[in-house]
């Protein structure tokens, strides 16, 4: 009777110390994977960050340009410009 109870004592040790294990493994499995899916988010909020920035560049010039239009402004000639260095 002493030699069951102690049995299923071991027993109950010992899977509770596997699913111990297991928990922690999964824990930092989970969180090897959330960092790396944390790099990824990263690199393409940057990306996303830097397509906004083009994006408003190309909309800004053809806002000047439309301004240039409706204020009569022209393109000087090539021979007009001077590049300085």
């Amino acid at each position: 009777m002493y030699y069951r109870s102690f049995l299923i004592m071991l027993i109950l040790a010992i899977l509770s110390a596997f699913v111990y294990l297991w928990q922690q493994n999964t824990s930092v499995r989970l969180a090897y994977k959330v960092s790396s899916l944390q790099v990824v988010y990263d690199k393409i909020n940057s990306e996303n960050d830097f397509l906004k920035l083009k994006i408003n560049s190309i909309l800004a010039l053809e806002k000047m340009d439309k301004i240039a239009r409706e204020k009569n402004f022209f393109r000087p000639d090539k021979n007009s410009i001077v590049y300085i260095n």
